[in-house]
């Protein structure tokens, strides 16, 4: 009996920590946007300068967000697999260069619905089915 209750106790331990582990991935690591995805394959973007468009989810909620030429901070909500922005922080209000994509950045980032990690690359999925941020780790 008592082997019983231990070997449960790990296994309660190991199911919390796995739990708990999907986010710390995300959480403190500063990701660098290289593509949006199209669900319909239409308005694809390929990020030519990733290190200017950063995500930063801080753990106290928080998120720096780099947009080209704009400092951006916006508090962040995270349970589980789904990620939501709050839209309302501070940020600079530069005129950045006219190719730049920092309000196809920031408009897209705010549509957050959920989030996915595989294989180190960073799934932001937005709402409504209407594509997918990717990002890699600095």
């Amino acid at each position: 009996m008592k082997k019983i209750t231990i070997l449960a106790v790990f296994f309660l331990l190991a199911v919390l920590l796995a739990a708990c582990g999907g986010n710390s991935e995300v959480v403190g690591t500063t990701w660098q946007w290289e593509a949006f995805q199209d669900t319909a394959g239409i308005n694809d973007i390929k990020v030519s300068d990733p290190e200017k468009y950063t995500l930063t989810l801080n753990q106290d909620g928080t998120a720096n967000i780099q947009a080209d030429c704009n400092q951006v901070t916006w508090a962040y909500e995270l349970d589980g697999s789904q990620l939501s922005f709050d839209t309302t922080g501070p940020s600079t209000l530069a005129m950045c260069a006219e190719d730049s994509l920092d309000q196809q950045f920031l408009e897209r980032l705010g549509q957050t619905a959920t989030f996915v990690i595989e294989d180190g690359i960073l799934y932001l999925n937005l709402w409504a089915d209407a594509g997918n941020l990717v990002f890699h780790s600095e």
